[in-house]
């Protein structure tokens, strides 16, 4: 596509969202942010959903979760 720049696209896209994740008060709310990010910008297909997924699980799991 013509005049498209891909470089100064992902900058913008990290300028948008950069205050965000650093102005996360707490781990908690950083993740809430980073899963947003991802949500806007991965697809359904990434497979960093299939390991998040499966590493929060184990991490609920031992937690106590689900028992």
């Amino acid at each position: 596509m013509p005049g498209k720049d891909p470089a100064r696209s992902k900058r913008l896209t990290y300028e948008l969202w950069s205050p965000r994740i650093n102005g996360a008060a707490t781990p908690r709310n950083r993740v809430v942010v980073l899963v947003d990010a991802a949500r806007a910008h991965l697809s359904e297909d990434d497979p960093m959903w299939a390991a998040l997924a499966d590493q929060l699980g184990k991490y609920l799991k031992e937690k106590g979760f689900g028992s």
